[in-house]
């Protein structure tokens, strides 16, 4: 009866190492597109407030110069809005990246996992048949000996 060994298991283990390492890097990509989000409709919110304080100031008589102001700040706003979504959109495209590089250890791993599988059933399977024919080759050698201490006594009388 030997011990299981898995001749390929430094690799598993690296493969899943691997898969570690990969599903960390996702979560820190979503995390980074999140943050890049957030900022995305910060700024939208900014420029909603803006777009409402130039329609209240076009209510009132603003100065040119109040005009003139609040119409760079919002234009300001839309370039930075503009940016922002730059971010997100290649935060969203390292996300996919990092999700497709998660998938591929995942299924590198599953690979050996199942090899792994496949090579203990069959060790199982011999390691049961071996102690199976320890077993009967114990119980055939305890037969002989009872029919050789039976004989011998039957011939001693």
């Amino acid at each position: 009866m030997s011990l299981f060994k898995f001749r390929l298991q430094q690799v598993l283990d690296i493969r899943e190492q691997s898969e570690k390492h990969a599903a960390a890097q996702l979560a820190d990509a979503e995390a980074a597109a999140d943050e890049a989000r957030v900022a995305q409709r910060a700024l939208e919110t900014i420029q909603e407030s803006g777009s409402q304080a130039l329609h209240m100031a076009h209510a009132g008589e603003p100065t040119i110069g109040q005009l003139k102001t609040l119409g760079y700040v919002i234009d300001q706003l839309n370039h930075h809005i503009a940016d922002a979504q730059t971010r997100v959109v290649s935060a969203e495209q390292t996300v996919s990246e990092k999700r497709t590089g998660l998938t591929a250890a995942l299924q590198a791993r599953r690979v050996l996992s199942r090899l792994r599988e496949r090579h203990f059933t069959t060790w199982r399977t011999a390691d049961n048949a071996e102690q199976m024919r320890q077993m009967d080759e114990l119980a055939l050698s305890r037969f002989v000996r009872r029919d050789d201490n039976d004989n011998s006594g039957a011939a001693g009388e």
